[in-house]
């Protein structure tokens, strides 16, 4: 089972990593005209974004070109495990998909990530990704045997991403799309997943001071995870807190109904397991397995808001609901306009 829980960790991580900045601003409000117009007229000195001059000239209001962020996401999700293969001691693994019923299977985590990011373009930020979390799973089996479990995990995540953002009159999109990796240790290799988002929103600015702002927004949240996960464990890690309550005549009544290679793996599962529950060592039993798995839901809704202090600081929210998964995040992001160019 703790490979199973790895997996689901993974889906849930991934998640924490989404992000977006409003690249431009601009407003026909009389108020801000000497702000705008300034604007103008500025010669703009830094390298970076590309073309920020070009926006500056046309009167947008362009985001300092360098940014650091750290991210604070916690999240409940549905997984859905479609197949699973299982070998024991390094044999062969054969396929118990059609043996083994799993009930809902849910885990909350809590992440924790760092985000930098530059904006190349006005309408172009690529960024990357650094962080890990931990998360607690709770895995329900209803065949062969009813068990339940709970058991928390930890992982690094790791990635790029890249986001493109504009306006159309009083209205920004912003189009998030990144891919990234888990590395869990009962994993054989880091884990990759997409995820992509869309938002449309409005921003609200301050009367009295143009640099600061509140934008609200909603969209969509999409997430694919890659479908198959391999890995090995101890039995003793699978079943931590392995009593000698199990019944082992059911489990071997249901090893009898198997093909003939599914039950020599099952038998030899069992056999270890009876050995635990009567005290002895099994420190050398391992269960390799091949998961398929899918997010219950790929789909869900995200609302949000984001307060600009001023051009060095802003702070984001966000909530997820619908589609089998709620999330939240919170995002502190500080700016700074990075190098001039020479003259």
């Amino acid at each position: 089972m703790r490979g199973l829980f790895a997996v689901l960790f993974v889906g849930l991580l991934f998640c924490s990593v989404a992000g977006f900045g409003q690249g431009m601003g601009m407003s026909d409000n009389p108020i801000y005209k000497p702000y705008y117009d300034s604007l103008k007229q500025m010669n703009y000195p830094y390298k970076l974004p590309i073309l920020g001059k070009q926006a500056y000239k046309r009167g947008y209001d362009i985001q300092y070109a360098y940014g650091i962020s750290g991210i604070y996401f916690t999240q409940r999700q549905d997984i859905d495990i479609q197949s699973i293969q299982i070998g024991f001691n390094g044999s062969q693994m054969v396929d118990l998909s059609n043996f083994i019923k799993f009930g809902p299977t849910v885990a909350n985590t809590n992440a924790y990530t760092v985000r930098p990011d530059i904006w190349l373009l006005p309408f172009l930020n690529v960024y990357g990704i650094i962080g890990g979390g931990t998360t607690e799973t709770n895995v329900s089996l209803i065949e062969p045997i009813g068990f339940e479990t709970v058991q928390n995990f930890k992982a690094d995540s790791y990635g790029l991403g890249v986001t493109l953002a504009g306006a159309v009159g009083p209205i920004f999109l912003a189009w998030d799309n990144n891919y990234n990796f888990v590395d869990v240790e009962a994993i054989v290799e880091p884990m990759p997943a997409f995820n992509s988002s869309l938002r449309v929103g409005h921003t609200i600015m301050s009367p009295s001071k143009p640099q600061k702002s509140l934008s609200v927004w909603g969209g969509v949240f999409y997430q694919s995870l890659q479908n198959d996960t391999k890995g090995s464990l101890n039995l003793t890690e699978i079943f931590p807190d392995f009593g000698n309550g199990f019944v082992f005549d059911s489990l071997r009544d249901w090893s009898a109904t198997l093909p003939p290679a599914q039950r020599l793996v099952a038998n030899q599962i069992i056999d270890a397991l009876e050995e635990m529950s009567n005290g002895v060592d099994v420190e050398n039993a391992t269960v390799d397995y091949l998961l398929e798995k899918k997010v219950a839901a790929p789909f869900n809704l995200i609302f949000g808001a984001q307060y600009q202090f001023n051009k060095h600081w802003i702070l984001r929210t966000e909530l997820g609901v619908f589609g089998k998964r709620s999330q939240f995040l919170l995002n502190l992001n500080y700016r700074i306009p990075g190098l001039k160019k020479v003259r």
